[in-house]
């Protein structure tokens, strides 16, 4: 995920232990002038253990699902792209790379991302695996450059977990990915939900008002700094008609999965959810909210009719 759990200073040293470095093609876009974007991502990675062994890196994974509920399932991770052409845009240390490179039979995994760091540690993680050079191609690119080098209808699948929501140019990367899509072809898309228990229960009630934090601020504007960390220069939200329009305008057809979500906003509905309801000073939209939400079996929060964590994940499918 893109948001909480950040890299420590010491990863890369750690890392650097593994010699084995694989021939990973690596291509660098023309060099721009960096934005804060940029600036921000170079030195706030989402945090990547040192691992040791290919067992580790794949435990890591199972755990991170088990920290975000319905991540699995709402990201279809990882399906079969038998042969296909997958591109994981904004790929961070590799998570997903791995993924996958290991759990799938796609024909080539392309990651972009704009941190060098980030990328140095998914070549090194990937070397763990032992993956196939000619299965894997990494690319470095810019906040300002929202172009992406691959051709016209080249890809089979674009997954795009917590990122656009980071980027100063989200239209412009969107209309990327459509022209890039092979048609029938779809992207599965994470922005932050603005339907959500982080927004109208961990900000507006547990930052805002018990703690005092923010004072102000916009709710949309504390909700961008109780994120990735509180100098994050852009974390957007978006309610899923505002993204379904977005993406429809630009030509897909676009479906609105839910929100997975995050233990965090679990444990403070079950610790203060209540007492969020009765409190007088929370405004008017979040109790509505809050009033409104029913609960599926394994009491997951649930509003209108889908589920309401911070994680907002989107199909986009791009015409036959």
């Amino acid at each position: 995920m893109k948001f909480i759990h950040k890299i420590m200073d010491h990863i890369l040293s750690l890392v650097k232990r593994n010699k084995a470095v694989p021939a990973v093609p690596l291509m660098r876009l023309s060099e721009t002038v960096p934005t804060s974007v940029d600036s921000y991502w170079e030195n706030f990675t989402v945090y990547a253990l040192p691992f040791q062994s290919a067992q580790e890196s794949l435990e890591y994974l199972e755990w991170r699902f088990e920290q975000y509920p319905l991540f699995r399932e709402f990201m279809q991770l990882y399906g079969q792209h038998e042969g296909q052409v997958v591109l994981d845009y904004g790929c961070g240390p590799g998570n997903d790379l791995v993924g996958f490179l290991v759990h799938t039979s796609a024909k080539k995994v392309i990651g972009i991302d704009i941190s060098a760091k980030a990328l140095e540690v998914a070549t090194r993680r990937l070397a763990l695996h032992q993956i196939e050079p000619e299965r894997i191609e990494l690319i470095r690119t810019a906040d300002s450059n929202t172009e992406i080098p691959l051709a016209d209808d080249s890809v089979d699948h674009i997954y795009c977990e917590g990122v656009l929501h980071h980027t100063t140019y989200p239209e412009a990367i969107l209309r990327e990915f459509y022209r890039i899509l092979k048609p029938a072809a779809q992207a599965c898309i994470m922005v932050y939900n603005r339907h959500s228990l982080w927004l109208h229960l961990h900000t507006a009630y547990i930052k805002m008002i018990l703690e005092n934090a923010f004072t102000g601020l916009s709710l949309e504007d504390a909700f961008a700094k109780t994120t990735d960390s509180d100098t994050c220069p852009i974390a957007r939200c978006y309610a899923p008609e505002e993204f379904i329009a977005l993406g429809n305008q630009l030509g897909f057809q676009t479906e609105f999965v839910g929100g997975y979500l995050s233990l965090h906003e679990l444990k403070i509905w079950q610790e203060l959810g209540q007492q969020a309801l009765s409190d007088a000073r929370l405004a008017s939209e979040h109790r509505a909210f809050l009033q409104a939400l029913v609960f599926d079996a394994h009491g997951y929060p649930i509003y209108q009719g889908k589920h309401a964590g911070i994680g907002g994940v989107y199909n986009l499918y791009k015409a036959r």
